[in-house]
């Protein structure tokens, strides 16, 4: 979803990057202290809350550390580590642990018993970190893989209604250095890890490209799609006259409102990915036309479409038959959603005291 930001706002990565690890961070807090709430209550919150402090701020640390610096690749996947790290330790201070014996009635020696996770099951993960990291921290490694880059020359492009786009090269696209690229390395080297342990069966190379394929070409069409509608909309100017409507609308209220413009457009298209294709450069226009911070609105906007997967019903629905609630989607959409628009409202209210109060 973030590489859809950068390469729908045509903004480096290194200047989106701090705000939305702001703004995600307070999201990380917000959504520890809603599921916590939605399982059982206030009583729940108080008994929780030192956990959410400990693993949300090391959630939030670690995300912005790894965004500014140029990892955002793993900055989502490294602040899930780091909070499940976090976890473990947090769920062995003397309260929790006799909270969770009280609970589930187990007892110190059922814990020597349990076996910990093999270093194979993780070997993927620790492959991708290493990659990433080489591939943007390593001078030599990150320069050589991107030697070779595409670019595509556009001709300049006008409407009837005299909108003018002016000629000039798209974004460059680095082949072998790209992070769809780094992901296919890694899925290289951990299907010979796992074959040379003895675990893939005759016929699993099959099963894997038919998988992948299955669940890769309709997202992929989708997601050319919207890049195509939201392409046309910006060269024939109708991004612009959409965000001179919204500015001339809510005015300085607009902060306010982008974090939930980017959850509706998650619930809309399904995920953050395509909100941001569409509604990114809206907000980028709005922003500029108001003539306010657009790095401060654009982390909204992805924030508010991280936000929005909770509520999008096409994942509500994967969610909901693999937790064995088949059928029951609404009633969990209608859990859901009170938390998810009134975390958008507290991030949009956050994005409007950033930009008129601090």
């Amino acid at each position: 979803s973030f590489q859809a930001l950068i390469g729908a706002t045509g903004i480096e990565g290194h200047a989106l990057a701090p705000w939305s690890a702001v703004f995600l961070a307070v999201a990380c807090f917000a959504c520890g202290l809603a599921a916590v709430h939605a399982y059982d209550g206030f009583g729940a919150l108080r008994r929780s809350l030192l956990a959410i402090l400990l693993i949300g701020g090391a959630m939030s640390v670690a995300q912005y550390l790894l965004a500014v610096n140029g990892l955002w690749n793993l900055a989502g996947f490294g602040s899930g580590l780091v909070g499940l790290i976090v976890g473990a330790v947090v769920v062995r201070l003397p309260f929790y642990r006799l909270e969770g014996a009280r609970a589930t009635g187990s007892s110190h020696d059922d814990e020597g018993r349990r076996r910990p996770l093999p270093l194979l099951a993780v070997s993927p993960y620790v492959i991708l970190v290493i990659l990433v990291a080489a591939a943007e921290l390593v001078p030599v490694i990150h320069t050589a893989l991107n030697s070779v880059l595409i670019r595509v020359y556009f001709p300049e492009v006008s409407t009837a209604y005299g909108w003018v786009t002016e000629a000039g090269t798209g974004r460059t696209i680095s082949v072998f250095g790209h992070a769809g690229a780094l992901l296919g390395y890694t899925c290289l080297i951990a299907y010979f890890i796992y074959r040379r342990a003895g675990l893939y069966q005759p016929g699993t190379v099959r099963r894997i490209w038919q998988r992948t394929l299955r669940s890769a070409v309709p997202s992929s069409i989708g997601i050319a799609f919207m890049v195509g509608m939201a392409m046309i909309m910006d060269h024939c100017g109708m991004t612009h006259l959409l965000a001179q409507g919204i500015s001339q609308s809510v005015g300085a209220a607009f902060p306010f409102f982008s974090p939930l413009i980017g959850t509706l457009g998650a619930f809309m298209t399904g995920s953050n990915t395509n909100s941001n294709v569409i509604f990114a450069p809206l907000q980028q226009s709005t922003a500029a036309l108001i003539g306010i911070s657009v790095l401060v609105i654009l982390g909204a906007q992805t924030t508010g479409g991280a936000l929005g997967s909770m509520l999008a019903p096409a994942k509500v629905i994967v969610g909901s038959s693999t937790a064995g609630l088949a059928g029951r989607e609404g009633e969990v959409m209608k859990k859901t959603l009170p938390y998810g628009v009134l975390i958008a409202s507290v991030v949009g209210l956050l994005a409007w005291f950033v930009i008129y109060a601090a």
